[in-house]
């Protein structure tokens, strides 16, 4: 079951200690992401990884401190897994792209890995 990018957002949001701007900045869009990521340049394929690696790590990073959910992740998920993962979901649902990048790394990989309830 996938569920809406801003549905996770809102919930994600509310996790905040004070309210987000309606129109925060972002430095990545899934948008500007999937460039990166599809972009054959070496140095646009480490950027595009990177990033995705980072969203991985910040979160789980969130998890340790106790901020945020435990994810059904594997606990020895590639680099190449997340990206193909993010990369997949990014193409598969155009409507989404202009939501933020690490949002939408993140709806990937929990609609790959969900918990089971």
């Amino acid at each position: 079951m996938r569920l809406p990018v801003m549905a996770v957002a809102a919930s994600a949001m509310a996790l905040l200690p004070t309210p987000a701007p309606a129109q925060a900045f972002m430095f990545e869009t899934g948008t500007t992401l999937l460039a990166k990521c599809r972009n054959k340049a070496a140095a646009y394929d480490l950027a595009c990884t990177a990033y995705i690696v980072g969203v991985v790590d910040g979160i789980r990073k969130d998890m340790f401190i106790g901020r945020a959910r435990p994810v059904c992740w594997p606990d020895r998920m590639t680099a190449d897994e997340a990206r193909h993962t993010a990369v997949a979901y990014l193409e598969r649902w155009p409507d989404q792209r202009k939501g933020p990048a690490s949002v939408l790394v993140s709806v990937a990989l929990n609609e790959r890995w969900p918990c089971e309830k």
